[in-house]
């Protein structure tokens, strides 16, 4: 029992530290698009309405989609490490069996 709660509690700790760090992405890729933009040059035109301005909604879903293309990345990532780490394993399965037949030998 102990060391599935110890392996629930490194996972919920890992996952915790992953979210930490997508939120501290997502808030460094706001501020860099913050500084970004106050170097754009201004509209010439006096016409605020020819203006494109994102709506506050318009600008969650773009950062939220944001996250989701890093949430992926992550996924995909952690998904190849668990297969190495199966490899792994399997591997050395496979090469402690021999090594146990070969010592019956």
């Amino acid at each position: 029992m102990s060391t599935y709660t110890e392996f629930l509690e490194k996972t919920q700790s890992e996952l915790l530290a992953g979210l930490k760090q997508m939120q501290e992405l997502n808030v460094n890729a706001l501020t860099s698009f913050s500084q970004l933009a106050a170097t754009m040059p201004l509209p010439t035109t006096t016409d605020l309405s020819k203006v494109e301005i994102p709506s506050a909604t318009e600008l969650v879903e773009k950062t939220f989609a944001f996250t989701n293309q890093i949430v992926e990345l992550r996924k995909e990532y952690m998904l190849k490490l668990a297969d190495f780490a199966v490899n792994g394993q399997k591997q050395f399965t496979e090469a402690a069996t021999r090594m146990a037949q070969a010592a019956k030998n």
